[in-house]
């Protein structure tokens, strides 16, 4: 039997306006309930306490009938829409850093999800995926790696007196946005969901990107979620819907297009400065041509070579020049100085957020986070840690080649959803080297980070979905597929 394969309903042939506009008002509902009770924790010195209580009995309510229905769905989908648009609302941690909305909503499902196995399925059972192992290693092995830092901690690490809860924050973070991949993958059974979260992404990039341009006061509700790899997602999936989805009209797909030159124009152009921005969406619009057209990546490229070999200061001023003045070139001393440290605490790093407490008592004067997901991982969890966390993004590369090769040439929706989850996993790869923007560092970040990290784990997760649709309607031989675990 194949790994994926999971009899559930397909989605509908035709749009069912009704069922479209009843799913829309509940997203909406949950939304407005979720602004609401943010606005009122952030005011919470202004209300009394009871109108707080009723708040939240009504968003316990919400998630009662998400339980009761079973369709988790219509949650998971306020989840990127509150990292888009609710960057005003946040709830204070007695720290510096907030706890955004979408992280409110991203545990609220987690721990609904984990209480409908224990409750009402009566076990605990994961869909057989090539994902969950690795997965839950990290998180299991995230949870070690905090117990174990505080053990055996050098006694001569000078610890703040707030510590205990900027680690417990960092390991909430970074177990939680891979358990939202998780259930993602276990929660998501139709295409129709897939569409909907696609268009999500793509409505808050246009706002996002209208915003930067024009700088408009909608920049305040997006500027959070924007960060990171969000616009790299945005890229991929624009691109490869306007490349690869024939079944969308004319007039879509130059609008598709006419977003994509403006995503180039803006982050190329505008802020050419920032690597973490353009070179992860340069990437993944590089995948997207390649896989649609062989001769048209090269005639892109060939256009790109002869627009620097011209224009040489784009490179050398605009890029480099301003990077340098940036400081960011001084990252390879702080990968060194992150490593000398790894090398004391091998196995499992020195905990969530760890090596920060270790650089401020030994490097005083050169206390910084590495900007390097890479390095952030195997300091906090070892390597024992980034051997699961490289091993769990091995196994979402290898589901999003097998979506694209069973999808070749299908020219759909769905192929282009393939494509773009697959670019975009390879974005994320490269962003990890420019940022801590899949799991965002505790001190760098902060917890806010989870905003626009949960658009790569959400996204990660659906490919993993659209993989156990396609295997439900045409089983794979199983000498295809990796063992489940």
């Amino acid at each position: 039997m194949s790994a994926f394969t999971d009899r559930k309903p397909l989605g509908r042939p035709h749009p069912d306006w009704g069922l479209l506009l009843q799913r829309g008002a509940i997203i909406l509902g949950l939304l407005a309930l979720d602004v609401g009770i943010g606005l009122l924790a952030a005011v919470s010195s202004k209300y009394p306490i009871s109108l707080i209580v009723l708040a939240l009995a009504a968003a316990l309510s919400g998630l009662v009938l998400i339980y009761r229905s079973g369709r988790f769905e219509y949650g998971l989908l306020t989840v990127p829409l509150s990292a888009g648009l609710l960057d005003f609302a946040s709830l204070p941690t007695g720290t510096q850093s907030r706890i955004v909305i979408s992280l409110v909503i991203a545990l609220a499902l987690i721990g609904a999800w984990i209480l409908q196995m224990a409750v009402q399925d009566r076990r605990l059972q994961l869909k057989p995926s090539p994902i969950n192992a690795p997965l839950l290693a990290f998180v299991v092995i995230s949870v070690v790696a905090y117990v174990w830092s505080s053990v055996l901690r050098d006694p001569q690490v000078i610890v703040p007196p707030n510590y205990t809860l900027v680690q417990l924050g960092a390991l909430l973070v970074n177990i939680s946005l891979p358990l939202l991949a998780l259930l993602v993958a276990n929660k998501v059974h139709e295409v129709s969901w897939l569409r909907w979260l696609t268009w999500i992404v793509i409505g808050l990039g246009a706002l996002a990107l209208v915003s930067f341009i024009f700088n408009l006061p909608s920049t305040a509700l997006i500027s959070n979620g924007a960060r990171g790899v969000f616009p790299t997602w945005v890229g991929a999936l624009v691109a490869a819907l306007a490349l690869f989805n024939e079944k969308i009209s004319g007039w879509v797909r130059l609008l598709l297009v006419a977003m994509l030159g403006g995503l180039l124009y803006y982050y190329f152009i505008m802020i050419p400065d920032w690597f973490s921005g353009w070179l992860p969406l340069g990437v993944v619009v590089s995948v997207v041509l390649f896989m649609r057209s062989k001769k048209l990546s090269i005639v892109s490229f060939l256009i790109l070579a002869g627009f620097l070999w011209f224009h040489p200061d784009v490179i050398s001023q605009n890029v480099l020049g301003r990077a340098q003045n940036k400081g960011d070139f001084e990252r390879l001393s702080l990968w060194a100085m992150n490593l000398q440290l790894v090398a004391q605490h091998p196995l499992l790093g020195m905990g969530p957020a760890g090596y920060s407490v270790y650089n401020m008592t030994y490097h005083p004067s050169d206390a910084r986070s590495t900007h390097n997901n890479y390095f952030d991982v195997l300091a906090q969890t070892g390597v024992v840690g980034m051997a699961a966390f490289l091993a769990l993004f091995g196994a979402f590369l290898w589901i999003g080649v097998k979506n694209c090769r069973a999808l070749a040439r299908q020219r759909n929706f769905e192929e282009a959803f393939a494509v773009a989850t697959l670019a975009g996993c390879i974005g994320a790869l490269v962003a990890m080297m420019l940022g801590d923007w899949v799991l965002p560092f505790a001190y760098n970040q902060t917890i806010t980070g989870f905003d626009n990290a949960a658009f790569t784990w959400m996204l990660l997760g659906a490919a993993v979905s659209l993989r156990r649709i396609l295997a439900a309607r045409r089983p794979v031989p199983a000498a295809l597929e990796a063992p489940a675990p």
